[in-house]
């Protein structure tokens, strides 16, 4: 029985539609990319202090400088809870076309009011607090979140039920918008604290330890095997090729797990210790990335059609820039059966691949570092604190080229025939 992928199209992009518009999985993809530049400055303070050389290491180890990179670190992947917090509500808020910044700042202050901390002593500027640093990076990841969605929606809710402090238009913009947050802001901090009171009441000391314990722990163990990875990039590809954005609906589902792992992947690397994950969405990324690159290559130096050969000059430059759109619509890989297996398959047995290598020692882990968009192959493998990462990367490309190989060939042939037969039709 022959299958009608438009009726299956048809049924699938309502779903995926759904999946890919949700306000609160776009915010958390759209908080990530705000926090980019920290993430970045982690990664690179991180690669600075560890750069693998002796006679660096040494020179670092003799002048005391390691204590100064831990200073960005401690305050940017250290601190991404915090981040995730404010970013996540902030894109939240704006998706619901209100002021945004009032419930990034409020959720953020909400945070911290979670946050256990203890008393010190008593000095002429007040009373002395000790905030642990615990649940400010990767363990408090999924907190940041919760604590962003709840704050912006209530934000959302106050504000447009016009529960607000009106002041006459006269008055500059920059004190309306202070005052009109007054209400909501003294409603959603007076509701945290009594949260925070409540759970400091109990076996679990705070709401961190339950939502960590119950939701991030499990959740992380579930998304952190080699199946769901490579269920992620199958599924992709499949979308991909049925003519939807498959990364922009499968990784905004997993994106929250992931991101929290490679925090706690980068904190991990930068101080030395165990990497105490495999996956994630830096190992996504990495060996993800350039899936396109051997196709783009021979469509531009090895193709005999003109068809073919011109697409591959367009497409080869964004494709070594990981990026693949004009290649999915310009071949098309999008509903072409031609190129189905290597489009769909090849992802997911890269994935396998590095995950046994990693688990075998023959690679190390990724450092968990969140890689600029359109990071070329081998760099990105480098940026992840290897060589040897970079260098399976080449293999993955090799790999991608003998398995596409076949296929381009065919194609390229009946492109090939199908120009003959125009060429003699109309002379």
């Amino acid at each position: 029985m022959a299958i009608n992928l438009d009726k299956v199209q048809e049924k699938i992009q309502p779903i995926t539609a759904a999946i890919g518009q949700n306000k609160y999985l776009q915010a958390v993809m759209k908080g990530m990319m705000m926090i980019l530049p920290a993430t970045i400055m982690s990664a690179f303070a991180t690669l600075l202090k560890i750069f693998p050389i002796p006679a660096y290491q040494n020179f670092i180890a003799s002048n005391g400088l390691a204590k100064y990179f831990d200073v960005p670190i401690n305050f940017t992947n250290n601190f991404m809870a915090v981040l995730v917090a404010f970013a996540v509500a902030y894109a939240l808020a704006q998706s619901f076309q209100v002021d945004a910044f009032p419930a990034g700042l409020l959720s953020m202050v909400s945070f911290f009011i979670l946050t256990p901390y203890t008393l010190g002593e008593m000095g002429p500027m007040g009373q002395a607090f000790n905030i642990s640093n615990q649940w400010l990076g990767s363990q408090g990841m999924f907190t940041g979140m919760i604590v962003a969605f709840v704050t912006a929606r209530l934000y959302v809710a106050i504000v447009k039920g016009g529960i607000v402090i009106k002041v006459p238009d006269s008055v500059p913009e920059f004190i309306a918008k202070s005052f009109s947050s007054l209400i909501p802001g003294i409603i959603i901090l007076s509701m945290f604290t009594i949260i925070s009171a409540v759970f400091s009441n109990t076996s679990f000391g705070s709401i961190h330890t339950l939502i960590y314990t119950f939701l991030q722990a499990p959740l992380t163990s579930l998304g952190s095997g080699i199946g769901s990875v490579v269920i992620v990039a199958e599924l992709a590809a499949l979308l991909w090729f049925l003519g939807l954005h498959g990364h922009a609906v499968t990784l905004g589902v997993v994106a929250p797990i992931w991101q929290a792992m490679d925090a706690q992947q980068l904190a991990a690397f930068s101080s030395g210790s165990a990497l105490p994950n495999v996956t994630g969405f830096a190992f996504f990324m990495t060996y993800t990335a350039g899936n396109l690159l051997p196709f783009a290559i021979m469509l531009a130096f090895m193709a005999k059609s003109a068809r073919y050969k011109t697409l591959g000059k367009v497409a080869v430059v964004p494709a070594i820039f990981t990026i693949g759109e004009p290649l999915a619509y310009g071949a098309p890989l999008v509903m072409n059966f031609a190129f189905a297996i290597p489009y769909i398959i090849l992802d997911g047995v890269i994935m396998a691949l590095a995950y046994y290598f990693t688990v075998a020692g023959i690679i190390p882990p990724v450092a968990g570092v969140n890689t600029p968009a359109g990071t070329p192959i081998f760099l990105s493998g480098f940026i992840q604190g290897s060589w040897r990462i970079a260098v399976f990367q080449v293999l993955a490309f090799v790999i991608r080229f003998v398995c596409w190989y076949p296929f381009f060939k065919m194609a390229d042939n009946t492109a090939v025939e199908e120009e003959r037969k125009v060429e003699l039709e109309t002379a």
